[in-house]
């Protein structure tokens, strides 16, 4: 089971990420960060998600290769919309991380240049917003807020946890997670 993380910009996308690759044996792919996809033979097919016609079968493919779960950090300009679907239909899992924008701009801002000029930022959130609809169709009720007005972010755990929630029981024995047991409905009347 492979996971596609992403969201507003500053939402805490990579600090999950790495908490995912350190406490539960994903492989974090940053796939913003230089030099990611050929260290891990993915460029190829990677880069063939974004032609027309094509489907994401050989990257899932690969990813399974790793055996082990990845998870893909990718705050996608939203003109790249089709190829997450791409990247759903293929089978991997969508999540968005949510933010109260201004802290996210602040957040962002605090950062410094590494990821860019803070008009990168409003640009980026200009797209996210035009493309809304569409972005909370696709991901539907895999959304996480992760960064309140409060700009304090949840803890990893929490957002692990708040995540394994939505998984039926397949994908969480897939991830290794413990299946829930029935809590027992104490207003019935034992069989006689």
């Amino acid at each position: 089971m492979h996971f596609l993380i992403s969201g507003i910009p500053a939402s805490g996308k990579s600090t999950f990420c790495k908490w995912l690759e350190e406490n539960k044996g994903f492989l974090h792919l940053n796939v913003e960060e230089d030099g990611v996809l050929d260290r891990h033979g993915l460029a190829a097919e990677w880069l063939a998600l974004f032609g027309a016609g094509t489907s994401a079968a050989s990257l899932v493919q690969a990813l399974d290769r790793f055996n082990r779960p990845v998870v893909i950090d990718w705050g996608f300009p939203p003109e790249h919309l089709n190829t997450v679907r791409k990247l759903f239909d293929g089978g991997v899992m969508l999540w968005w991380f949510a933010a109260d924008w201004s802290v996210a701009r602040r957040k962002f801002a605090e950062r410094g240049s590494r990821k860019g000029p803070i008009e990168a930022f409003d640009i980026q959130i200009r797209k996210i917003e035009a493309a809304l609809p569409e972005i909370n169709v696709l991901f539907g009720s895999h959304k996480e807020y992760t960064l309140a007005s409060t700009g304090i972010y949840p803890p990893p755990e929490t957002i692990w946890k708040s995540i394994l929630d939505t998984l039926v029981e397949p994908s969480r024995r897939r991830l290794g997670a413990p299946i829930p047991r029935p809590t027992p409905d104490l207003n019935q009347h034992p069989k006689r």
